[in-house]
């Protein structure tokens, strides 16, 4: 009796491995060393993308992103080999949308345009030579490429947000009985106590916001396997984020009252963790109760009981 091994443990061929070294090295001629941005065209697309991971855009996390993908892309490995290879034409759909965005960003130097035909062209390139029951699994790894790209107008979201941390800071400030006056993106105090305080960019959460939006985004996909649950924690994240920025901001003005120096340096400089801490800790409250219900809520009671002779039976745990 002969072995015959199973189709979807055999190795590629040759000419499929030759096709993705020759696509790959395309790949890294074009994103990396084929200039067209700057004021002299000599930056390349990936050139571009790394400079702009720095603290000035709120975008220093890249290379986090880029090593969080690559576990990602080995945590899909197993169910990627595990699916047979079914080879489907239409990849080549993908592969040509992904050629005319590079195109469009080349055209209009618009280098954003660029970068996201990257994983439209990998993505199309699988599914063209393995199937889509393979390629599905990549999906989730190649979307990271959108945390690190810098949006377009970020510094008029992060003015917004200024001015919402600094209304909401203001009314729970009175709400708390502090009287406090409100002036654009400045909270002070009338009888000039405490001090006057202006919520500037650190301050206005949009670093919470990129770094909650980035953990949520991966603890949804990997821990919720329903799209409802997902898209309720989702949409759940941006909004506490706001909360927690402000309930730092409404502090930091309340142990200004107490002891104004403090306030300034180490409770402005260490708050911000905690707040942090208190939205993910919140999120992942709500992700608990929508796992398992409000039963996940109830406090686990463990019950001993003593027999005659003294010595303690099997403990049972039971809900009250």
């Amino acid at each position: 009796m002969s072995f015959i091994p199973h189709p979807q443990n055999e190795r590629a061929p040759f000419t499929v491995k030759a096709l993705w070294i020759l696509l790959g090295l395309i790949m890294i001629f074009f994103f990396g060393f084929l200039g067209r941005f700057g004021s002299e065209g000599e930056i390349t697309t990936l050139s571009w993308l790394v400079s702009t991971w720095t603290p000035e855009t709120n975008y220093e996390h890249g290379w986090l992103v880029v090593a969080l993908t690559g576990w990602l892309l080995w945590r899909a490995r197993p169910a990627f080999l595990a699916e047979k290879i079914k080879p489907a034409n239409g990849g080549l759909l993908f592969v040509v949308f992904g050629v005319l965005l590079f195109l469009a960003g080349w055209r209009l130097i618009q280098s954003r345009f660029n970068v996201v035909a990257l994983p439209v062209l990998i993505y199309g390139a699988v599914v063209y030579i393995h199937g889509w029951a393979r390629a599905r699994h990549l999906i989730f790894p190649l979307s990271m490429i959108a945390f690190v790209i810098p949006m377009p107008n970020f510094q008029q979201m992060t003015t917004g947000l200024q001015i919402i941390a600094t209304k909401m800071a203001y009314h729970a400030s009175n709400f708390l009985g502090m009287p406090t006056v409100l002036s654009g993106n400045r909270v002070f105090d009338p009888s000039g106590n405490w001090g006057n305080w202006e919520i500037d960019e650190g301050c206005s959460g949009i670093r919470s916001i990129v770094a909650l939006t980035l953990v949520t985004y991966v603890y949804g996909m990997i821990v919720h396997k329903k799209w409802s649950e997902r898209l309720v924690i989702f949409a759940a994240c941006i909004p506490i984020a706001i909360l927690a920025n402000a309930v730092r901001v409404t502090s930091i003005l309340i142990v200004a009252r107490i002891d104004v120096d403090f306030a300034k340096t180490t409770w402005h400089d260490y708050s911000g963790f905690m707040s942090f801490g208190a939205a993910l800790a919140l999120l992942m409250l709500l992700s608990t109760v929508m796992r398992h219900g409000l039963k996940a809520l109830r406090p686990k009671v463990t019950v001993t009981k003593v027999t005659r002779s003294g010595s303690p039976a099997p403990a049972t745990t039971a809900d009250p």
